[in-house]
């Protein structure tokens, strides 16, 4: 029997309000034969709006407080230290374990979390591949556990773009008025050379897999369009009275040519499928673009997060997939649903979400099942696995801080234990009243 294929494309952030105007002046051309030969529409979030939660939950179609996923870090299991949530922190399969338990080939690039690298039936690159830890001309190795199956590490490590490989010649499409800028004293160029580069290495790493290798399933999560525009949206047209005029006559392109480097890329994968595989492109909530974007960003523990607006994006093309159509009422807890339905496996009666079934031409009732947690198979990742001693790990912290998303790391250990922990646990509790589970949070926001 031959498998229906999927691909499934994470863009972070992705907002309709941004890419409907883009593909209206010709300016994403592959975006256009997506929306025109597929069906579109928009894609809830959950509360709170934070990666690693919202991407877990996209991968497993729980809400957190079942796959365990509750920040952007975690305290370490023996309670000595702080570390990035882990691939270990998941308390539930995802998607490519239930795949791998039924034999079916999938590879996976770059989600959030996935380091390290789970042991699934084909490729898995981890989220910690593609960030860069010191200067091009410094060594820079590969983490334990970046690359499913080990002996392809060494192979993968060369195809990482380093953000001193980005030159003047990719800046410009972003910043034509680069060679103004006084790169001492104005760090922002930098910046979209380090984002450009970490997807430059996560697509350079997946497209030489789906070209080479088999597979039945394959997914790649891209960040870059959230980093883009939480470091770039203030200065997009129109222009705000807060802004200067400076700022604005530089910078007001970023957003745009981040779109368009992100039409590049979807139309190389165009390029690598056929028109046998459903193309799944999905982003985890949007941005707000124009008047709705906020002035100013609240001093707290992912205040940035207030920039993201509650509607991420939904697109699907290919065989059974209705053409230039629209869905209503899609959640991210769909798209595992969806996608098992597509593969023909069952649906997990414990998986919030369901089967997006107005999308398809021909629909067709889903078998179910109690859980797939039961089924012989699990994840062959433990603890043991785990360093947070790996620079990569550090340099994750690094990121966080520097985005806002966690508060400057301090020396003082036991309170940034207490912090995180307590954070972890209020996120827990908003997860609990975003499902309606309001009598489990109440214990936890009076503790």
């Amino acid at each position: 029997m031959t498998r229906q294929k999927v691909l499934l494309l994470g863009w972070d952030s992705a907002d309709w309000k941004t890419i409907h105007p883009l593909v209206d002046q010709g300016l994403m051309p592959n975006m256009q034969k997506l929306i025109e030969g597929g069906t579109i529409g928009n894609l809830a979030t959950l509360d709170p709006m934070y990666s690693p939660m919202l991407w877990s939950s996209i991968a497993t179609g729980k809400r957190p407080y079942k796959h365990g996923v509750l920040g952007f870090t975690e305290v370490t299991p023996d309670g000595t230290n702080i570390r990035p949530v882990m691939s270990v922190s998941r308390k539930c399969k995802a998607i490519w374990n239930i795949l791998t338990q039924n034999n079916i080939k999938n590879h996976v690039g770059g989600w959030r979390p996935s380091h390290p690298a789970e042991h699934i039936n084909g490729t898995m690159i981890s989220n910690f591949y593609q960030k860069a830890v010191g200067k091009i001309h410094e060594p820079w190795p590969l983490a334990s556990g970046t690359v499913h199956p080990e002996s392809e590490s060494d192979f993968f490590a060369t195809l990482r773009v380093h953000p001193g490989e980005i030159t003047g010649e990719h800046i410009l499409p972003f910043v034509p008025q680069a060679g103004k800028i006084n790169q001492f004293k104005d760090k922002r160029l930098a910046g979209i050379a380090k984002i450009t580069s970490d997807a430059s290495s996560l697509h350079a790493a997946f497209t030489n897999i789906i070209r080479t290798k088999e597979w039945d399933f394959a997914a790649l999560y891209l960040d870059a369009i959230d980093h883009y525009c939480h470091g770039f949206m203030k200065y997009n047209p129109p222009k705000r009275s807060h802004i200067s005029q400076e700022d604005y006559d530089v910078y007001n392109n970023v957003v745009t040519a981040g779109y368009r480097f992100h039409d590049m890329m979807l139309g190389r994968i165009m390029e690598l499928i056929d028109d046998q595989t459903i193309l799944m492109l999905i982003s985890d909530h949007g941005f707000q673009p124009g008047h709705l974007r906020p002035r100013n960003i609240p001093n707290e523990p992912a205040g940035p997060a207030y920039e993201h607006s509650r509607y991420g994006i939904f697109a699907a093309m290919g065989p059974g997939i209705k053409k230039d159509s629209f869905t209503f009422g899609a959640s991210l807890l769909d798209i595992t649903p969806t996608i098992l339905q597509i593969m023909g496996l069952a649906i997990g009666e414990d998986m919030d979400g369901r089967v997006l079934n107005n999308i398809f031409e021909k629909t067709q009732a889903p078998n179910y099942i109690p859980s797939w947690k039961n089924i012989e198979g699990d994840r062959m990742i433990s603890e043991s696995h785990i360093s947070v001693k790996e620079n990569t790990g550090e340099e994750a912290l690094k990121q966080l801080e520097d985005l806002g998303y966690i508060e400057k790391q301090t020396s003082d250990l036991p309170t940034r234990i207490k912090q995180t922990r307590n954070e972890c646990q209020f996120n827990l509790a908003r997860a609990y009243i975003d499902g309606g589970l309001i009598s489990d949070a109440v214990p936890i926001l009076e503790d």
